[in-house]
């Protein structure tokens, strides 16, 4: 208990030590520059891109007045957005242009010098995997840089962002999850939006919709869940093993990772090896070099049947997982609804409950049970195999109010929006 308890403090202390020498770093750099950003210095010393960049922004404003903004911070929220950049491409070719516009030098984790370009790195290598150019990517410090500005037509997001203040006519809010929690309890009032892109129908939706039946200030469009359509490579984590995978995917709850390790979750990925593990990580823990995800790594390094992951979309292990465990949230309700799978929801304080995320969990969840009883509910579930099609396609009905190319149903209606406009 000793040796966990050393283990975990140094985890803490080495995320700290990083944090510290990224901040000196930085200062370095804006010392060296003076008022330059580090940004527009990278920039400046490699003309090709920047040419590039240049001829991209002169045909969006040029070529394509309809220009699309995706703003975002969080890396992942990109496969919420993706799909439907895909789809509109298909359905309207040559019609639209898009931007991916991130503001992550606003987050104090991520600022705007050696960690961004890691960033930037990672934006553009998701952008690849999924077939789209990365010269659609800047970063709002270097937007402002350039003298060609796109008109931006219509802004989509998932997030809060205090930052953004672009001229945009018709914003719309999609939502980065399926299901709420219960702090979702209606839509983010700090988001500017007109338009929602809804996924899922009463009791599954935000619960100030479910009960309010007055009229709204913004137009709810029932388009599904279109990051079900997000195509990406499928990845083998156990390519030389037949032995059924499981992914563990716990919320990005802190306290309810803490009390998974307290209760042996540690120990039961170890002793359990007639079963493969991917224990996947909350992308915002990574994102952030939490101390508790280092600790974690650690603590499962060296175990053949065991693989940590982070940054991988989920979709990509649909098909070598069998079951998913997880604690609350949407991560469980998503997997299930696409991949007909099975799901475990390990049992949490009551706290938590009386969101979508749990309603869905007590109708549709095959086990709830705490860490003690998971070997046996993974042999049962194992043996039983995924849902029917038959029960998939009962579940998805009621639950989500689109059930078929969400994403192409997206990109109808923000076509639709910008038709309206005009």
């Amino acid at each position: 208990m000793l040796k966990a308890w050393l283990k975990y403090q140094q985890a803490h202390v080495g995320s700290y030590i990083h944090r510290s020498k990224e901040y000196f770093v930085n200062k370095s750099l804006k010392l060296g520059l003076g008022q330059e950003s580090f940004l527009s210095f990278l920039d400046r010393t490699h003309p090709g891109l920047h040419e590039e960049r240049k001829k991209r922004l002169f045909y969006l404003s040029q070529r394509l007045p309809n220009t699309i903004v995706f703003t975002f911070r969080t890396l992942h929220f990109i496969d919420w957005f993706a799909p439907i950049h895909l789809a509109l491409e298909r359905l309207f070719p040559g019609k639209f242009g898009v931007i991916y516009l991130d503001y992550a030098t606003t987050l104090r984790r991520i600022g705007s010098g050696l960690e961004y370009l890691r960033y930037r790195e990672q934006v553009q290598s998701r952008l690849l995997s999924m077939g789209i150019d990365p010269l659609n990517h800047f970063s709002h410090e270097e937007l402002s840089s350039y003298q060609i500005r796109p008109k931006w037509i219509l802004g989509i997001t998932t997030e809060t962002i205090r930052q953004e203040n672009l001229d945009i006519p018709i914003r719309v809010y999609l939502p980065h999850y399926c299901l709420p929690k219960a702090i979702d309890y209606s839509l983010p009032k700090n988001i500017d939006f007109q338009h929602v892109l809804l996924p899922t129908r009463p009791p599954y939706t935000y619960e100030s919709l479910n009960s309010n039946t007055t009229s709204f200030k913004f137009e709810l469009h029932h388009v599904g869940y279109p990051k079900e359509l997000l195509r990406v490579p499928q990845i083998k984590c156990f390519p030389n093993s037949n032995k059924p995978v499981v992914i563990y995917a716990p919320s990005l709850e802190i306290r309810l990772l803490m009390d998974a390790i307290k209760n042996g979750i540690i120990d039961f990925f170890r002793n359990n090896t007639q079963w493969n593990f991917v224990v996947k990580l909350h992308p915002s823990l990574e994102s952030r070099r939490h101390y508790i995800s280092t600790y974690i790594k650690d603590e499962l390094s060296g175990y053949n049947h065991i693989s940590v992951d982070a940054l991988s979309n989920i979709n990509s292990l649909n098909d070598e997982v069998s079951v998913l465990i997880t604690d609350f949230g949407s991560t469980g309700g998503e997997f299930s609804l696409k991949s007909g799978k099975r799901v475990i929801f390990l049992q949490i304080p009551k706290r938590f409950e009386g969101g979508a995320d749990l309603k869905f969990r007590d109708n549709y969840a095959d086990a709830v049970c705490p860490i003690s009883e998971l070997p046996q509910m993974l042999e049962k579930l194992i043996s039983l195999g995924p849902l029917s099609n038959e029960e998939l396609t009962r579940m998805r009905t009621k639950v989500l109010n689109c059930t078929a190319k969400s994403d192409e149903q997206a990109a109808k209606t923000l076509n639709q929006l910008i038709l309206n406009l005009n």
